[in-house]
């Protein structure tokens, strides 16, 4: 994440305030989530105790939601990514969390957003092979309650 996106940061409402030293802890830990307290807490200028205590805080409030491994799924033997976008029914619209759920609990989906526009999903999955894409398309997109798919092939992922 580019942890400068962290400064221009614009509350949900007027009552949610981050005092500047959580804005440092969260663009330290942005940066690097491995990161230790004590190297955190001396990088932005606390006692670690303290630092734990508000590192702690922040995930209590939710606004820290969890660490993240970041795998190289290619070295895993997966080696094809798509982006399927997904058009629902209009019947298939009012049963859409059910329709992500179940797509979470696939092994391939790597993730899903929920996009506005002429389209509800882009579902990111990776497979070992373009029939493994093929099959998860069959599988698991093949439902009255979708209307229209259309995959991308992902070539290169980049992130800040």
């Amino acid at each position: 994440m580019n942890s400068s996106l962290i400064d221009n940061h614009r509350p949900e409402s007027a009552d949610v305030r981050f005092a500047e030293v959580d804005l440092a802890l969260l663009r330290e830990l942005s940066a690097d989530a491995r990161i230790s307290n004590k190297e955190l807490a001396s990088r932005v200028g606390l006692a670690p105790s303290t630092c734990s205590g508000r590192v702690h805080a922040l995930r209590k409030r939710g606004v820290l939601r969890g660490f993240r491994a970041e795998i190289d799924y290619e070295m895993l033997g997966l080696h094809v990514f798509g982006m399927i976008s997904v058009r629902m029914t209009p019947v298939g619209r009012s049963q859409l969390a059910a329709v992500i759920e179940r797509l979470l609990g696939v092994p391939e989906t790597l993730e899903v957003y929920q996009i506005s526009g002429d389209r509800d999903l882009l579902v990111h999955v990776a497979t070992d092979h373009p029939t493994g894409l093929h099959r998860f398309i069959e599988r698991h997109l093949s439902d009255p309650t979708i209307a229209h798919t259309q995959t991308s092939l992902v070539f290169g992922h980049h992130r800040s």
